[in-house]
């Protein structure tokens, strides 16, 4: 008798289920239709000011999230974009990422240079006349709104083509796009004749990805492609050895001076390059044995493929652009100046100042550490409060002595695994 209660349970449940999704389902295309809407700004400013420009619309095929979850739950990122009903001021539609440009706002440089910086927002494509709104936060931790526009999909000139053709390949399909995390791979760095050579190499990098948890258990949850944009050259710029290639997505070494740190400012190519099949994250695999890559918050990953260390790289930079997880190092040189704010709680999930400590890991802590805890070999496998992350030495806490986000030698601690198994949720819905 139990047993059948339980089955009946479980069916109530999975129909109750299919209702709740095929509603979902039905307020989707009640206010969007197929392909994507892309917004191109560019960003220019300094240290201390902002400013967007519009510099074209274009409707692209894939749209790859969820169709019910489509109000980004997270107060997470540096920077969140909402798009509203304008007949009704209703929002549809939100997403908070992070952008190179923002980091080199804590530079030297931005004290006494203007740049700009290529920019570009994404959603499912509107039935109706939509306003779309890009909200920064200040240095007060607080996101304002710093630029919005109006945009009628049945008056708009929008461009429909893609300047790229490239082939993309499928992986590892689990599901649909709409309820499973989309990884794209781009060739980078990769010819003609080399592109055998990068289906190897986004095959074994994914399989990086997959060999530590909490992704190994999760693996059903992700969708794995590759697009093989062909690059002139092989390989990537090098600025220091006076080494300059022309590549697919214009990526380099030495971003904001230092060595390691590979990225590419031209977003606008990536985005277009990533349009050539559908994905929720964009990973650039770089044809490269040098050391280095970087992780940007639901912007993009990139590493090289052929380092020693390429393994830990993949896993480490993937937790920054997946899972929004801060760096919790401070030994390493970077170009930042107070990037994370003392008088400010961070909004990443693996760091705290002890502002506002309860909205983080508070509650996974045991009773009887010590807050803050201190670094000793008794603590090694305790989660508490530890001083130095963030890239520096004082007043920043990580959760773990040692962590993915901390050296190269360890694995996800239990509250960056907590963190990005809720992303893995958030994105599927699972």
């Amino acid at each position: 008798m139990k047993t059948m209660k339980n089955r009946f349970s479980l069916i109530l449940f999975l129909g109750m289920l299919m209702v709740t999704q095929a509603a979902h389902t039905q307020v989707f295309e009640q206010l969007f239709d197929q392909g994507v809407m892309r917004i191109d700004l560019v960003f220019s400013g300094t240290a201390e000011e902002t400013s967007y420009a519009l510099s074209g619309v274009k409707k692209e095929q894939y749209y790859s999230g969820s169709k019910s979850r489509l109000i980004d739950p997270f107060d997470y990122g540096d920077h969140k974009f909402v798009v509203k009903d304008k007949a009704s001021g209703e929002m549809i539609f939100s997403h908070s990422y992070c952008t190179l440009f923002r980091e080199w706002q804590t530079t030297e440089e931005s004290q006494n240079l203007r740049r700009a910086y290529p920019h570009v927002l994404r959603f499912p494509w509107p039935l109706a006349e939509v306003e779309v709104e890009i909200h920064d936060r200040n240095k007060a931790g607080d996101f304002v709104k710093s630029w919005s526009g109006t945009f009628d999909p049945a008056s708009l000139y929008s461009d429909p083509g893609n300047p790229y053709l490239f082939e993309s390949v499928e992986l590892e399909i689990n599901g649909s796009t709409e309820e499973k995390v989309d990884i794209l791979f781009l060739a980078e760095g990769y010819t003609a004749e080399e592109m055998d050579k990068f289906i190897e190499d986004a095959t074994r990098s994914a399989g990086y990805i997959f060999s530590e948890e909490p992704f190994k258990s999760k693996r059903q949850y992700f969708n794995i492609r590759a697009v093989k944009s062909i690059s002139q050259d092989s390989g990537t710029d090098i600025p220091g050895d006076s080494i300059w290639k022309n590549t697919a997505v214009n990526s380099s070494f030495y971003t904001f001076g230092i060595e390691r740190y590979m990225t590419t400012m031209d977003y606008k190519a990536v985005c277009d390059v990533a349009a050539c099949a559908p994905y929720d994250q964009i990973y650039i695999l770089v044809n490269t044995d040098k050391y280095g890559g970087g992780g940007i918050y639901n912007h993009y990953s990139i590493s090289a493929a052929d380092n020693l260390q390429s393994r830990a790289v993949v896993i480490h930079e993937f937790g920054h652009a997946f899972g929004g997880l801060a760096d919790e190092y401070f030994n390493s040189a970077v170009a930042y100046n107070d990037f994370f704010p003392l008088e400010v709680e961070p909004w990443n999930p693996n760091l705290t100042t002890l502002v506002d400590f309860s909205s983080k890991w508070k509650a996974m802590i045991l009773e009887g550490t010590p807050v803050p805890t201190p670094a000793e070999e008794a603590f090694n496998e305790v989660v508490g409060v530890y001083e130095g992350g963030g890239y520096v030495a004082k007043g920043v806490y990580r959760p773990m002595i040692d962590c993915r986000m901390h050296t190269n030698d360890a694995v996800f601690c239990p509250v960056c695994s907590s963190a990005l198994k809720k992303m893995m949720a958030r994105v599927t819905g699972l």
